[in-house]
């Protein structure tokens, strides 16, 4: 009976029923391990990221458990879902004293840390999966290079990018990102050019993360020249000018900017909301008090049934510090009109 409940609790994911089960089990005196309830126990605790996991789990331990590889890898891949670091690494202390890591263990754990946001942890392990003699193959090569992307490890995602079997489309872009992170355009554009030799088929969203970094560093006749690029290729889409439009934002061209909007349309892409929330920026950074350019633009955003939302209603609050009472008047209705909650929403906020 105690191994059919507890099997059904694994199914429906019933936590606070499996504890019952057990302290009853345990104050009866009833031997779990002789009912398999240590596997689901261990695993349901680990979902929930419930630190008796870790008891349950040394407890099978001092009973001399088997607990198989696979069994680990189960758990790590709970503990990667709960977002549970402190069990996952006390199942790594486990393996390696009963005979080491395998790929399988460490990709497990590499995921952890990945759900986690850890990334500095995770690329860590990459040394660790050299001294043990492993070898990644191209799924973990490319992890690793996203990862290091995210944490700032550019050196690292290079230095694998050298060593990769093989790149696909996504290691070209966690490079390109990772230029990106350094504001090295030069570099950017040169894994570009590698993408195109390579064979593989271009994707505009390299395309668009070139794009990013020239924005990001200002450098927006390269940008221009590469859209011109994307355009004879036929790869333009509402990224590519939204990026477009950062850029824009970011010199104050106010011109520029709504010459974008105007070609997005003539291209039959619409606008959306990120789309004029730049414009309206741009406008208001270039107004100088003088307010008229950003209303038209949130007036024109309405007309074409684009509704705004916090970021609108956020730009044009922050303009009120230095226009007149009636551009005040005039955000607060915005303010009205958009329904928004200003006590729950934290960018109203600040």
């Amino acid at each position: 009976v105690v191994s059919i409940i507890l099997d059904d609790c694994l199914k429906q994911n019933n936590v606070a029923l499996a504890k019952r089960v057990e302290k009853q089990a345990r104050d009866e005196e009833i031997p779990l391990k002789k009912f398999g309830a240590y596997d689901v126990l261990v695993k349901l605790y680990a979902l929930h990221a419930d630190l008796y996991a870790i008891d349950i789990f040394k407890e099978m331990q001092e009973l001399d458990f088997h607990i198989s590889e696979g069994l680990c890898v189960g758990l790590l891949a709970r503990c990667g879902d709960a977002r549970f670091p402190r069990f996952a690494e006390e199942i790594v202390r486990f393996c390696r004293s009963r005979g080491g890591m395998t790929l399988c263990l460490y990709s497990a754990l590499m995921k952890v840390y990945a759900y986690c946001g850890m990334y500095g942890k995770a690329c860590d392990l990459y040394d660790d999966i050299l001294r043990d003699g492993l070898e990644p193959d191209a799924i973990m090569y490319g992890c690793l290079m996203k990862f290091s992307v995210e944490c700032g490890r550019t050196d690292l995602s290079q230095r694998l990018s050298k060593i990769t079997p093989k790149l696909d489309i996504q290691n070209y872009m966690s490079l390109i990102r990772a230029a990106g992170r350094d504001k090295d355009v030069d570099r950017a554009f040169d894994v570009l050019n590698k993408l195109k030799e390579s064979g593989e088929k271009m994707d505009v969203a390299a395309y668009n993360c070139v794009l990013d970094v020239c924005v990001s560093v200002g450098d927006m006749d390269r940008a221009t020249n590469l859209v011109e690029e994307m355009r004879q290729r036929g790869t333009l889409n509402q990224i590519t000018y939204n990026t477009l439009l950062k850029g824009y934002s970011g010199k104050v061209d106010l011109q520029g900017a709504k010459r974008i909007i105007r070609e997005m349309r003539c291209q039959g892409i619409q606008p959306d909301d990120v789309s004029y929330n730049s414009v309206v920026h741009t406008a208001v950074s270039a107004s100088h008090g003088d307010l008229s350019e950003a209303w038209e633009t949130v007036d024109e955003m309405e007309r074409h049934g684009i509704k705004v939302d916090r970021y609108t209603v956020s730009i044009m609050l922050k303009a009120m510090r230095r226009v007149n009472p009636r551009d005040v008047h005039r955000a607060l209705a915005l303010l009205d009109r958009s329904g928004l909650d200003v006590y729950s929403d934290e960018i109203l906020l600040n």
